[in-house]
């Protein structure tokens, strides 16, 4: 089960991300998030959340819709983040996409690039996507990709690292890229066959439409 869950954070094209939202066989909202969700002019599955960052308008419009609310106190341990990848995950999910997870706060963006480690933690498929990038996180694995020639990525140890990168512009084999270095920043894949190695853990961040 394919599943994307919508978060408050930041939007500037909407119908680049319409494009983006198809086949997905489950959709949720996290609180705010169902403001973009409602100009997108889409109906989630769920919204979960305390419900404080929803607009009136849009709340009672999906009420009347139908949509399941699982509403929160506004004190707990858990983001809304978190709560709607357990909820994803106990119907069945096995891959999860977070859109408008970026932008706005610096805080809430690196603490939900640093969540697709717990995502992969619990057995699932995760990225990122936003209308310019996707972010992976790759852990202890070695990894086949379909990028196109001329494709930029960067690659960002959240640890020291060491990587082997084929089929890039900037080849590396089994070298321990340190987390505090840039070094990953823009590499280009220069063949069709590309594939990245990993002894550690290092985001992978797919430029779009560069």
């Amino acid at each position: 089960m394919r599943a994307c869950i919508f978060l408050n954070g930041q939007i500037n094209d909407y119908d680049l991300i319409k494009q983006k939202v198809k086949n997905y066989d489950l959709i949720i909202c996290c609180d705010g998030g169902a403001n973009h969700m409602y100009k997108l002019g889409l109906v989630p599955n769920y919204i979960v959340g305390d419900l404080d960052s929803i607009n009136e308008e849009v709340l009672e419009y999906y009420k009347k819709k139908n949509v399941e609310f699982r509403k929160f106190n506004k004190e707990k341990d858990e983001t809304d983040m978190q709560l709607a990848t357990i909820l994803a995950k106990e119907i069945g999910a096995k891959s999860i996409d977070f859109f408008s997870s970026l932008g706005g706060r610096i805080d809430h963006t690196l603490a939900n690039i640093n969540f697709l480690y717990y995502v992969k933690s619990l057995g699932i498929q995760t990225k990122i996507i936003s209308e310019y990038e996707e972010i992976f996180i790759l852990v202890n694995e070695y990894k086949e990709f379909d990028f196109g020639i001329g494709q930029v990525v960067s690659i960002i140890p959240i640890e020291n690292s060491k990587v082997t990168l084929k089929g890039f512009k900037y080849p590396l084999d089994n070298y321990e890229m340190k987390f505090y270095l840039p070094l990953g920043v823009s590499n280009e894949v220069s063949e069709e066959k590309n594939s990245i190695n990993v002894d550690g853990s290092v985001l992978l961040i797919r430029q779009i439409g560069l």
